[in-house]
């Protein structure tokens, strides 16, 4: 089934991301990416408000660098987009989850997911 791209209004997008507790690093809330077929967890990030209004509105994964301390889109440079198809909100509105159709890997070493790289499980 195709998944159609979130967009929407910027005034809608305001609304939510002002409903939102920007309570961690930077005045950011925690954004989770998962891709909405495999349903595997790709990466987490942070996004602050002008992060949040930019994904809903563009439909592109928007977050912001707490060590470059700016926003950055998501493939800007490797040309690995995540395009939005849905997004939910946690019960304490600090928290995002993003679902994406990843458009090449999401991590920055190139793996698939960021967390493709080490498992930890019983013996």
């Amino acid at each position: 089934m195709r998944q159609k791209i979130l967009q929407l209004p910027r005034e809608v997008a305001e609304k939510i991301a002002d409903t939102l507790w920007y309570r961690h690093i930077d005045n950011t809330v925690i954004a989770v990416v998962q891709d909405c077929e495999s349903k595997d967890v790709l990466m987490v990030a942070y996004m602050n408000r002008e992060a949040v209004v930019l994904t809903l509105t563009t439909g592109l994964a928007h977050f912001w660098s707490t060590t470059r301390k700016k926003i950055w889109l998501k493939g800007e440079t490797s040309g690995n987009y995540q395009h939005v198809v849905e997004v939910r909100i946690d019960c304490d509105r600090d928290a995002l989850l993003l679902l994406v159709k990843p458009r090449g890997p999401a991590c920055h070493l190139g793996h698939r997911s960021c967390f493709d790289s080490e498992k930890i499980s019983p013996a």
